[in-house]
């Protein structure tokens, strides 16, 4: 992080500002900082002011639809109660296929967003407020297990229902570390069915 600031007149952001504008909390935007995803430079007062062009571009590449289902509130636009949201991040195309089109089976009524790893997922889970999230584990950037490590510390709203898939058993994932005890763990490659009811069977009790 640059301990000058640019040139004078140029536009930027407390951290605090940050936070309320893309949903997520201070401690997310400082990390978010510190990985240079966030242009950010200190004041002589020693105050972190961050450069508004960069939170422009971070907001602008969540995509159109996440923020309006941000800005829309707790219900839709119409006043009725929202439906059920549903985020599924996977790195790998397919599997994100694969895993949108079981969620569009189970829950076809459900508000469907997509992310690519665990960083994306994190900016969507504060923006959308998911009820249910599905993840893969291995990914870039921030895989699922850092992510599910950053949402149990209860820094950035968490989702009621959580699945986690990987090709890696069980076993071999305890060496990365455990999943939280409430997270269900879904083998891949994935039982289709098993996973729609799943999904059924647990989102009922989020809806309401």
């Amino acid at each position: 992080m640059a301990e000058l600031p640019p040139r004078a007149g140029a536009e930027s952001f407390s951290t605090a500002e940050v936070a309320r504008r893309l949903g997520v909390s201070i401690p997310t935007v400082q990390r978010w900082v510190d990985q240079g995803h966030l242009k950010a430079w200190k004041t002589v007062g020693g105050h972190r002011r961050i450069d508004a062009q960069s939170v422009l571009a971070l907001e602008a590449g969540q995509g159109p639809a996440v923020l309006a289902a941000a800005a829309e509130g707790p219900e839709g636009a119409a006043g009725a109660p929202r439906p059920l949201r549903v985020l599924v991040v996977d790195d790998n195309p397919d599997d994100r296929d694969l895993l949108s089109a079981v969620v569009a089976e189970a829950l076809p009524e459900a508000r469907l967003t997509l992310a690519e790893n665990g960083f994306e997922a994190l900016l969507q889970i504060g923006q959308e407020r998911p009820d249910v999230l599905v993840t893969d584990i291995f990914m870039p950037h921030m895989d699922g297990l850092e992510m599910l490590r950053h949402l149990t510390s209860g820094t950035t709203p968490r989702p009621a229902l959580i699945f986690a898939t990987s090709s890696h058993t069980l076993q071999e994932l305890a060496r990365l570390g455990p999943l939280p005890p409430d997270v269900q763990f879904v083998p891949k490659p994935i039982d289709t069915p098993r996973l729609v009811a799943l999904l059924r069977g647990a989102a009922a009790p989020a809806a309401t």
